[in-house]
């Protein structure tokens, strides 16, 4: 006799294991255990019933009917129920016709009367309702009528949305055999043992199919001691959909139906893993049943809410005439907690003491070196500062203008709430505004001239996150009042605090005697947000595993092609630690830190990378990969917009399988990956720079998009690995790469000595003669950028040599080499290192580093000077190609 294992027969016949369960219980067929088996099997007689039972449930006969039928050995019970459904059918017939009827009469009495305004229809209802009663006058008509055919159709999905606490319980899974479930021996256990079972419904004992098998789940005490043979553990909650159905009902259609009930909701989608695994299986719990010959159970769908745009909910309004004493009404605290100044936690490496007063003392240097305060908070919160700005500590910086008060809720320090923003080392630039990211949703706003400081002297500054008001206030003025921000709509029942982390950026010191944190009231919401729940039928969303930050530029990883490569290596398993693999490695590889670079004319980008890609090279990050050992394919934006579907498919696939996807866009950065997806592909995820959390962007703003920060100009998919490398060699291959790196010279841009010679030729010349303020802005394209390029590898392109020398202690011309990138960053901030000459001036000196003004390059004698340090990096890097060339000379 062939017999079929039970998970084998619910694939088979699409039916759930606790469907087959019950027909068992109700007896209408039986399952065979063979000694030392775990699993239940069926005999080809009980596969034939079950089949007849599928017919019969898709032909919509009820169970109890299906019970009658075979229990009766003759066909009079079938004919019976046969006759049965057939009447049903016939009345729901009926009542369509009806409505039918009633739908075309009354859309046939409005066009008779002309009817084109809502407000005229009350006089059709009540003429329709007379025609109604006159139809049939021996039956109960009218709107009554009418109310009863539509409730007789009315089948609808109606799933709440609940949150489930999270609990400790005890499964039927056993300790000694993992991926197993004894489901009768659990319970056998939990009644000998009295171990406590609520009533149904009570969110307290679940069940739900695994790895395992059917498995049960019930709460137990945190102090329960659990010298059981089941293993016991912490069910984390969280929200789930819940929507009734009898046991009786296929419940694999309804578990298909539940799904597909969230498609295209504003309010919230399934929760999967990023492994395409619900967070948590499907669960069942039972319940009390109106009907006590049929078991009521409660379908749970794990899902989670989904972050609706802000345009979704039209945009706030300021007001103008609100007062200090009326936002303070509003805006009551649940409690007040004063940072201690002397316990401040230091993140990325900031400049912070205590002074003798008890003041705070702070340099930021960049945005992303800040103190956290350790107070944590949910909105709706208040922040209250007093500060003052002193003076400039010396070294480089953006600017001697700067005095920006910011802090950030929570560790991305991507979002910002800030006054005294937007300025710039030339005031006429200066705005001096109040800016900051809305909360939740992370669009971006600004108030020029709103946020002025008094130089000199003590500020307060108090910042309210609120429910009703979002206000910024500043030495008692209301500086900002805004309402019915998007934020205010959300749902915030269940986020989580986190810590106000106070920030700034340059190297102006900044003092603090004062930071108060208030957690502000909030009333919770005492039902789920009303809404159209709509589900899915097949995965809609998904993300890689492992999701962060991109680069981090306080450790000098400015370039951020090698930041996504390192991603990618990452993932395909390749990259385990710094450098090999890593950043460095691919800084190195592409000459992105070894060579300076300059634009001629129109700016080509702040590294090697950019500048070969935006000369058209398409095939370059393929031959970088390849020397990785691995196949890659860049698929440009002409391919993209021809084959739109396809190409976001892959990219999803990609997704699925836990590797993002590079993105480039058109001018350089912002370039980055693509991490996840939702709305099958309508958003894709995507990291860039140093953010910690992923920005959702529309795929219509990528794909065919003309203008626009995240246009695609290709994307970038990792191919299969091809054949291992030599890591020695390879930096081996970098160092003797130099020469032909720095020979490098189109009319578009030109590398390495060349670069330094050209940037100096165009000062000296004159190039910023003609440039208006309002042009240079800050002048990144026309010259901080290649500051940055000249910063960033004088300071580290030691990493990447000092890998090769280690790789390679037979080359040791590196040593002089280093030397002569160190003196790269001397010349350009003598505190960097490389033994500048006492009393010589430095590019930040003279004004020509980071917090260069157009005034500085248009003024001939201060020019000449500025030049003249280019002059000089570029012999140094005119001495790197000579030593290697020398080299690779004697060896041959």
């Amino acid at each position: 006799m062939d017999l079929i294992r039970i998970n084998d027969l619910t694939s088979q016949l699409g039916l759930s294991s606790r469907t087959l369960r019950y027909y068992e219980e109700i007896g209408l067929i039986e399952s065979i255990r063979p000694p030392q088996e775990k699993y239940r099997y069926f005999d080809e007689k009980a596969v034939e019933r079950l089949t007849q039972i599928l017919v019969l449930r898709k032909m919509q006969i009820p169970i109890k009917d299906i019970v009658k039928i075979f229990n009766n050995p003759d066909t009079t019970a079938l004919v019976d129920v046969f006759v049965e459904k057939m009447n049903e059918i016939d009345g729901e017939v009926t009542a369509l016709s009806e409505l039918k009827n009633i739908i075309y009469n009354f859309l046939q009495k409005m066009i008779d009367r002309g009817i084109r305004k809502i407000s005229a229809l009350p006089l059709l209802y009540e003429e329709m309702d007379r025609q109604l009663k006159l139809r049939e006058e021996q039956k109960p008509t009218g709107f009554e009528k009418l109310s009863e055919i539509s409730r007789r159709l009315a089948r609808p999905l109606e799933p709440a949305v609940i949150y489930l606490s999270p609990m400790r319980v005890l499964s039927s899974c056993l300790k000694e055999a993992p991926g197993f479930s004894d489901v009768s021996g659990f319970w056998s256990f939990v009644q000998a043992h009295e171990i406590f079972i609520n009533e149904p419904g009570g969110h307290s004992q679940f069940e739900f199919q695994s790895d395992a098998g059917d498995v049960r789940i019930l709460r137990i005490d945190e102090g329960f001691v659990n010298d059981s043979p089941y293993v016991d553990y912490l069910f984390e909650g969280g929200l789930f959909a819940a929507v009734n159905v009898y046991l009786e009902e296929d419940l694999a259609e309804c578990f298909q139906a539940l799904i597909s009930y969230f498609d295209d909701s504003q309010s919230y989608e399934v929760d999967y893993t990023h492994e395409g695994r619900l967070r948590q299986e499907a669960m069942l719990e039972r319940l009390l049943s109106p009907d006590e010959r049929r078991e009521l159970f409660s379908l749970l769908l794990p899902v989670k809410k989904r972050l609706a745009p802000p345009e979704y909910f039209g945009k706030p309004e300021e007001m103008n005439a609100i007062t200090l004493e009326e936002l303070e009404r509003s805006n009551p605290a649940v409690w007040i907690k004063t940072a201690e100044l002397s316990k401040l936690t230091p993140m990325n490496g900031p400049h912070y003491r205590l002074t003798e007063e008890g003041e705070a003392e702070y340099i930021s240097w960049i945005s992303t070196r800040v103190l956290s305060t350790n107070i944590s908070v949910k909105i709706p919160f208040r922040v209250d500062i007093e500060f003052r700005v002193g003076e400039e500590s010396g070294g480089w910086g953006h600017g001697r203008n700067e005095g920006s008060i910011r802090f950030h809720h929570g560790k991305d320090l991507n979002r910002v709430f800030g006054v005294n923003m937007e300025n710039n080392p030339d005031e006429r630039l200066s705005q001096e505004a109040v800016s900051f990211h809305q909360p939740v949703f992370g669009d971006y706003y600004n108030f020029p001239g709103r946020g002025r400081i008094n130089p000199g002297e003590y500020n307060r500054l108090t910042w309210i996150v609120g429910l009703k008001h979002f206000a910024v206030i500043l030495n008692g003025e209301v500086r900002y009042c805004g309402v019915n921000f998007p934020y205010m709509s959300a749902d915030l029942t269940l986020q989580k605090a986190q810590p106000i982390i106070i920030g700034s950026n340059g190297s102006v010191k900044k003092y603090y005697r004062l930071i108060q944190i208030s957690q502000l009231t909030q009333v919770p919401k005492n039902k789920i947000e009303e809404g159209a729940l709509t589900m899915r039928k097949k995965q809609s969303n998904n993300s890689i595993p492992n999701i962060h930050k991109l680069i981090t530029s306080e450790y000098g990883e400015n370039y951020w092609f090698n930041g996504c490569a390192r991603y990618l290596m990452e993932a395909a398993g390749e990259f385990k630690d710094e450098p090999d693999f890593g950043y460095w490695f691919f800084a190195g590889l592409t000459g992105d830190v070894l060579a300076q670079v300059y634009s001629y004319n129109e700016y080509m980008g702040e590294s090697v990378t950019p500048c070969m890609f935006n000369s058209g090279d398409q095939e370059y990050f393929e031959k970088i990969f390849e020397k990785c050992g691995y196949s890659s394919s860049f698929i440009t934006a002409k391919q993209l917009a021809a084959n739109r579907e396809m190409y976001l498919q892959t990219l999803i696939a990609y997704i699925d399988k836990g590797m993002p996807v590079m993105a480039l866009t058109y001018g350089g950065p912002p370039w980055g990956v693509y991490v996840g997806y939702e709305e099958y592909g309508k958003t894709l995820l995507f990291m860039t720079g140093d953010q910690v959390e992923p920005e959702r962007i529309s795929i219509d703003c990528i794909i065919g998009a003309s203008e626009g920060a995240y246009a695609a100009k290709g994307w970038l998919f990792l191919g299969e690995k091809t054949g291992n490398i030599d890591v020695k060699e390879a930096y081996r291959n970098m160092i003797f790469n130099i020469p032909y790196l720095f020979s490098v010279k189109t009319e578009a841009c030109c590398f390495g000595p060349e670069a330094f010679y050209a940037w100096a030729r165009g000062i000296e010349e004159g190039r910023m003669e003609r440039v208006t303020p309002e042009e240079f802005e800050d002048g990144w394209s026309f010259h901080v950028s290649n500051i940055c390029n000249m910063a960033t590898n004088g300071s580290c392109a030691d990493i990447v040599l000092a890998r090769a020398l280690e790789l390679n202690p037979d080359m040791t011309f590196l040593e002089d080499i280093r030397k002569l990138y160190q003196r790269t960053a001397a010349i350009w901030n003598g505190s960097s290192g490389g033994n500048l000459e006492e009393g010589s001036d430095d590019l930040e000196a003279l004004g020509g580093g980071f917090n260069v003004t157009l005034t500085n390059l248009q003024n001939t004698a201060q020019r000449a000077k500025i030049a003249a340090r280019l002059w000089e990096a570029g012999d140094c890097m005119a001495q790197v190609a000579e030593i290697i060339a020398q080299h690779m000379k004697s060896r041959n």
